[in-house]
């Protein structure tokens, strides 16, 4: 199945940069934008699951004495 996507990127200067990428990587400016969606994506998921591990973590740290240092 394909899927098409249409949007106004605003500035002009995308469109260069997007160009100007393909010529130099020798792809088409469809493969420069699903390397960009898959690199943007792949980097949220995993700031999303470190934020999950690190929340595991501080609620492990959560203790009824931490109230007794917010005081301080």
């Amino acid at each position: 199945m394909k899927t098409r996507i249409s949007t106004d990127l605003g500035d002009p200067i995308w469109i260069k940069l997007l160009k100007n990428e393909a010529q130099e990587t020798d792809s088409s400016m469809k493969e420069v934008l699903v390397r960009a969606l898959e690199s943007y994506f792949a980097h949220r998921l995993e700031m999303k699951a470190l934020q999950k591990a690190a929340e595991a973590v501080f609620v492990e740290w959560d203790t009824p004495l931490d109230s007794d240092y917010d005081k301080l």
